[in-house]
């Protein structure tokens, strides 16, 4: 052995406490010299970066709004099949609007004349869903479909007991709705149509809505003077709304009608307000006849800023994320050159081993992160905004924030191989003691996870699986580069 190992091997290796503070001050100084030379290269490309960071936010967002269009199908499968090809193949998505039946009608018949002038329709008609309340939409069909009944039950209970507006009202049927009125009320067989086609038969009857008995019960049922009623009551009194000049106001301009409908048709205008307006307890609110159709579009999946300077923030931070990569085997080699600084000389030559191992787990972790975990992470916190029914509108701010932390993180967890070697060859922990307690090395490894991902548990799994994998990489590291003996000590403890 030799007597002065300080004076041939030992000799290079000698530093001072001081003298690894200055020279970890240099290793940063030149690993930040190197960042800022990168971020000044990845400003020129810092608009390819944004638009790839953006490839695997809307490739799930795309798949959201797919699942999303074929779960509104309903019908059956030969619909889904149908309209398959449009979503999955196209990107087309559907949303259900409501379209107003007589101004559809009359713009079509005003735009084609020739091929749809010939159509009859009456425009301002009662429908079936007009028997329908808001109220009660939480009802069953069969319930729904039997408030016809309950309203001409009505009907007839006042026309027995002699009330003016119902013996107005029987008195204007003919023979024909005559015997659909008994059939709703005596028989109890009419169906829908039969209430349908008599309350039409009262609305295209000009008399209805200037009868006094009708207007009573338009008087008792519409809403105060403090709502929009008021505006139609020009009698400059507060405290009630004087009906007569309500239909003075909605009747104005009968005799003008708008282009496109005629006198009768304002006339059953004003006759369905009337008549609904005296049975709110059986009818609803006067509106127009609306029809539910399904509207087609590509949809164009944009991530948005909401302030103006965000826009230039998110393309600094894209040239940083860009100059973080391009400078990064230099960043890496900086802080391994100060690694080296307290090996022996026959040690240092590792360092030029374990930098292409640590930039390689370092692109390898940061690449699975970004074209593995990203998007099943994404459809699955996206499965949420399904279930809910509620649509994720990303931010790109937020979106680049999540960019960075997910790659880096894995990046930097997956040094860990590396991490355990070299506290194997400096002396703090063992192969054997990798070994024994390993349990507790997974337990802290998804701790570890859970931090260095969002708040999901998919992407805790994701990053937690591979380094329990690399985990016992490390200890195969260990065990295929044991720690050398070191040949001037008097004595060594094996591995």
């Amino acid at each position: 052995m030799a007597k002065n190992p300080k004076e041939d091997l030992f000799a290079d290796s000698t530093m001072t406490f001081g003298e690894h503070l200055e020279e970890l001050r240099q290793c940063l100084f030149r690993a930040v010299i190197g960042l800022v030379i990168g971020v000044g290269f990845g400003l020129f490309y810092a608009d390819d970066v944004i638009q790839q960071i953006q490839v695997p936010l809307k490739k799930s967002l795309r798949s959201y709004y797919r699942l999303q269009s074929m779960d509104r199908i309903q019908d059956n499968d030969l619909a889904q099949a149908e309209v398959a090809g449009l979503i999955q193949n196209e990107d087309y998505v559907s949303n259900d609007i409501e379209v107003e039946l007589d101004q559809l009608l009359q713009r079509l018949k005003s735009a084609l004349p020739d091929q749809l002038g010939i159509v009859d329709f009456a425009p301002y008609s009662f429908v079936p869903d007009d028997f329908v309340l808001e109220a009660d939409d939480s009802l069953l069909d069969t319930d729904k479909q039997s408030r016809h009944l309950a309203f001409y039950q009505h009907v007839q209970e006042s026309l027995e007991s002699e009330q003016p507006w119902a013996s107005f009202l029987y008195g204007l049927l003919d023979q024909p709705h005559l015997a659909a009125f008994n059939r709703l009320t005596t028989e109890k067989t009419g169906t829908l149509t039969d209430a349908v086609a008599i309350l039409n038969y009262w609305a295209n009857d000009a008399r209805v809505y200037a009868n006094p008995a009708i207007r009573n019960l338009v008087e008792v049922s519409i809403e105060g003077p403090d709502t929009w009623w008021a505006q139609l009551d020009t009698s400059g009194d507060d405290s009630t709304i004087d009906v007569d000049r309500v239909f003075e106001a909605l009747t104005r301009k009968i005799d003008e009608p708008d282009e496109g409908t005629t006198v009768q048709d304002q006339q059953r205008r004003v006759n369905k307000f009337a008549i609904s307006s005296a049975f709110p307890d059986y009818l609803r609110s006067a509106r127009p006849a609306t029809i539910t159709l399904p509207v087609w579009e590509k949809k164009d999946i944009r991530v948005q800023t909401l302030n103006a300077h965000e826009g230039f923030m998110i393309w600094l931070k894209a040239a940083f994320i860009a100059g973080i990569v391009i400078g990064s085997p230099w960043i890496f080699f900086q802080l391994w050159a100060f690694v080296a600084a307290g090996l022996y000389p026959h040690e240092r030559k590792y360092v030029y081993i374990y930098l292409p191992f640590c930039l390689a787990l370092f692109f390898g972790g940061a690449a699975m992160a970004f074209f593995v975990v990203m998007e099943p992470v994404l459809d699955f916190l996206f499965s949420y905004n399904r279930m809910m029914a509620i649509d994720p509108d990303p931010r790109i701010s937020e979106w680049l924030g999540f960019v960075m932390f997910l790659p880096i993180g894995f990046g930097v967890a997956f040094q860990l191989p590396l991490v355990m070697l070299m506290l194997q060859r400096i002396g703090i922990f063992t192969t054997k003691a990798y070994l024994a307690k390993w349990r507790v090395a997974i337990l802290v490894i998804f701790i570890i996870a859970m931090f260095l991902t969002p708040a999901d548990p998919l992407s805790m799994l994701l990053l937690g699986g591979p380094l329990t994998v690399l985990y016992f990489l490390g200890i195969l590291l260990c065990q295929l580069m044991p720690r050398n003996k070191n040949p001037y000590a008097d004595s060594y403890d094996p591995v």
